[in-house]
């Protein structure tokens, strides 16, 4: 073939140019901190449709790097992801999801840290928000607890054994508390001793803890337990006037058209306890959206949430219909715990049982709390 006729042949938008596939090559560098990970073992996850699980793994090379030949280039009509891990110091971490082959175009990068282990009381990670919702049901009012809390420091903090990270006291008064049946680690988060006691890793940023619990009435004490940079307290009309010490009351936030909560907000509160109290009645503020309140709720993109178990929720008072708080953390759920963090979730799922699921207990357990990410999952892709 001559060179004019080869290229004729190249330019031609059915020759050899033109049926080039797309590389489905994943090129990539892991950190530690602010320095390449000069050594350990990057895992290639994928979840689609069709399948779930690991694909692949190798050795990261001594500048910090690797590469994948992926089966395919992400299709997002099968609902294709693939992404990578790496564990650091006995702490998993996640790179981002990679859906589409544009993204292929970019070096891949995954960031872990160093740990930082904790003494056994844990640490005083700053509270950076508390958002608290009190509605009315039939046993009193029910709350829906929101920390945001935020780690400053450069590590990720561990637990010893035994030991926990984080801890918040809650209402002495609180009945029926539920922090959750979380999909990943049983111990991740529980209620001991009247405290939200918190034992799963918390990396460098922000992350979100949700707790419910149901009290009598508004007549209370709220325990902040130190530092609080930002605390709301939020309660569902009809109700009735409130003295919240330390907070004021500042508007009434409506979440949808006729629910509205009275809002009382403080800041840099350093006080060991918020006592609620009623109070004679007053003229109500005006009413305002929502938006900024829930903005700063939602935000955040490391934020974990606990989910309560349906059995348990409400054992003292049965079922009961959803309600605004729920939807809130709802809404924060699809924020911030989307189709990419359940992903995740199921690969760290995947990794806990590999390592330690040995009998037909943990077998059946675990079965069970991953059909249930992965129908979330498809929920979400709206195939069901």
């Amino acid at each position: 073939m001559g060179l004019a006729s080869l290229a004729l042949l190249l330019a031609w938008p059915g020759g050899v140019a033109g049926q080039l596939p797309a590389a489905a090559r994943l090129e990539g560098t892991a950190y530690v901190g602010e320095s390449v990970m000069t050594g350990g073992t990057v895992v290639l996850h994928r979840i689609s449709d069709g399948s779930q699980g690991q694909l692949d793994s190798l050795r990261i090379g001594e500048a910090g790097t690797f590469a994948f030949d992926l089966p395919n280039v992400p299709n997002p009509a099968q609902s294709d992801v693939f992404f990578a891990s790496v564990r650091h110091q006995g702490v998993l971490y996640f790179g981002p999801a990679i859906t589409s082959a544009l993204q292929l175009d970019s070096i891949y990068e995954i960031h872990a840290f160093d740990t930082l282990l904790a003494p056994a009381e844990g640490v005083p990670v700053a509270l950076q928000s508390r958002s608290v919702f009190f509605e009315p049901d039939s046993a009193g009012w029910r709350v829906t607890d929101l920390f945001q809390v935020r780690n400053d420091e450069p590590r990720t903090i561990v637990s010893r054994s035994g030991g926990r990270v984080w801890s918040h006291p809650l209402p002495a008064d609180a009945r029926d508390v539920t922090t959750g049946e979380g999909e990943l680690a049983f111990d991740a988060a529980t209620y001991e001793g009247g405290e939200l006691v918190v034992r799963a890793a918390l990396p460098p940023g922000e992350r979100l803890f949700v707790v419910r619990y149901g009290v009598d009435d508004l007549e209370m004490s709220l325990p902040v337990g130190g530092r609080t940079e930002a605390l709301d307290v939020l309660v569902r009309e009809p109700a009735p006037p409130l003295s919240v010490e330390g907070l004021e009351l500042v508007d009434r936030v409506e979440l949808e058209p006729g629910s509205t909560y009275l809002r009382y907000t403080g800041a840099e509160l350093t006080t060991s306890e918020v006592a609620i109290s009623p109070r004679e009645e007053t003229s109500p503020p005006r009413v305002e959206w929502a938006a900024v309140i829930l903005a700063f709720l939602l935000t955040g993109a490391a934020l974990f949430i606990l989910r309560p178990s349906a059995t348990r929720a409400r054992a003292a008072v049965g079922p009961a219909p959803p309600t605004e708080a729920d939807r809130t953390v709802a809404a924060a759920d699809t924020a911030a715990s989307d189709r990419t963090a359940l992903i995740k979730d199921v690969a760290l799922l995947d990794e806990q049982f590999e390592a330690g699921g040995s009998t037909e207990e943990d077998r059946g357990e675990y079965e069970r709390r991953r059909a249930r990410l992965i129908a979330r999952i498809r929920a979400l892709d709206g195939s069901e």
